[in-house]
């Protein structure tokens, strides 16, 4: 052997650089607990920035648009490793960045716990959280105020929605007035909405926003005065009166892509209950018969005159077979199976099918009101089913004055 040789082979092997491993606990990834969380970059060679992190939220299946960085809570840590391949020894410094991340619900509660409290000092006389009880009252008029969706440019638009719900009003009124001259008086009168009084405006379906015929404002500002000129001729007539309702989808307030990304309270549907209390808080003198109660949950109950009834709208209605009553019925059973709002009731009123239906063998002992519409139809819905239901204003004598059941003198409006 060579010299040359010799030296050659004696040579150490040459050395390939391999990068060195991300520390323990800074590895890519993420932890969520429902409303927060933290989410970690794992090794990266640039700098982190809004894009990087949004990027990140929506690769680990979460909404980047309802999920947001804390302020503050980002940290790093950085080391330098070998570039991979390499045997000059050279270095590239890599970081992992880590963050707290949580929904942007979360993230204005200290906010809208100020907002509460500045509505305090603004006003001592908000709406009540339940309403008190009705003493000394067997006979209830229900009176379902069910999908307006005020603001819906089809068929008749918002004019005849508006035309068709203040007719109903005075049909209401002469209601009314007939059974006190027949002797059977009713002794308060429940305004109950089940959601959707509104339209919105986008992100229900693909041509809202072009054929809606009144701006969110102006759908919440009609809605409002509709409400409060029944209370004020329902009061006007000499009875008390309950207000309350319980949320819809088109009351839901949705981002760009349609999804609700707030909470389930904030709803127009609700808003504009809550608006018209406060109208009416302002005058207790001649307001002190009218109370107002805004659920905190998507259902609630009722008892009304006695009787137990559940209100829902029913977006939140899934499985089943068979029809929309099916699913109700697989809906209400589960709620009751699962003790939920609506497990007590003997009487279910719901909204959103926009069509009347009345079955009392779903449920042994209890009884399902479907409620009809009132806003002007859907074309689509009409020339894709061949179904349409008429407009109505659905109302219900409550009581326990009205036997076993609970419940008589149904009539539409």
């Amino acid at each position: 052997m060579s010299l040359s040789d010799a030296l050659r082979t004696a040579r150490p092997p040459e050395i390939v650089a391999a990068v060195t491993p991300t520390p323990k606990g800074w590895e890519r990834g993420v932890s969520w607990q429902g409303t927060d969380g933290t989410v970690t970059t794992g090794p990266i060679d640039t700098e982190v920035n809004a894009a990087v992190w949004k990027e990140l939220i929506a690769d680990w299946g979460l909404d980047s648009d309802s999920v947001e960085i804390i302020d503050g809570s980002v940290k790093f840590k950085g080391w330098d490793s070998p570039i991979k391949g390499t045997t000059t020894g050279a270095t590239v410094r890599l970081r992992s960045y880590s963050a707290r991340v949580q929904h942007r619900a979360a993230a204005n509660a200290e906010h809208m716990a100020d907002v509460e409290a500045l509505c305090r000092v603004a006003s001592k006389k908000n709406p009540p959280r339940k309403p008190p009880p009705v003493e000394g009252a067997e006979r209830a008029m229900l009176v379902a105020l069910a999908d307006f969706q005020l603001g819906k440019g089809e068929g008749d638009g918002s004019e005849g929605t508006v035309n068709r719900i203040s007719a109903a009003t005075a049909r209401l009124l002469q209601r009314l007035a007939d059974f006190k001259k027949l002797g059977r008086p009713f002794h308060v009168v429940y305004l109950v909405g089940l959601g959707d009084l509104v339209e919105g405006c986008s992100g229900h379906y693909a041509m809202q926003t072009w054929s809606v015929d009144l701006t969110r404002r102006d759908q919440l500002k009609v809605v409002r005065r509709l409400i409060l000129q029944m209370v004020d001729d329902i009061t006007d007539a000499g009875y008390r009166i309950v207000l309350s309702g319980v949320a819809g989808n088109h009351g839901e307030n949705r981002n760009a892509s349609g999804k609700a990304f707030s909470d389930w309270e904030d709803n127009d549907d609700l808003a504009v209950i809550e608006q018209v209390g406060e109208i009416l808080a302002a005058n207790p003198e001649r307001y002190s018969g009218v109370s107002v109660y805004l659920p905190e949950m998507l259902s609630m109950t009722l008892d009304v005159c006695g009787v137990n009834v559940g209100f829902a709208h029913g977006h939140q209605i899934r499985g089943g077979a068979n029809g929309a009553m099916n699913k109700i019925e697989k809906w209400w059973l589960d709620q009751i199976g699962g003790n939920q709002p609506t497990a007590a009731a003997k009487i279910l009123v719901t909204g959103h099918f926009h069509h009347f239906v009345y079955s009392e063998g779903g449920i042994g002992g209890r009884t399902h009101f479907q409620c009809p519409a009132m806003d002007p139809g859907s074309r689509w819905f009409t020339e894709s089913s061949g179904k349409y239901s008429p407009a109505g204003l659905l109302t219900i004598g409550v009581g326990s004055a009205y036997g076993e059941r609970g419940y008589g003198d149904v009539e539409i409006l």
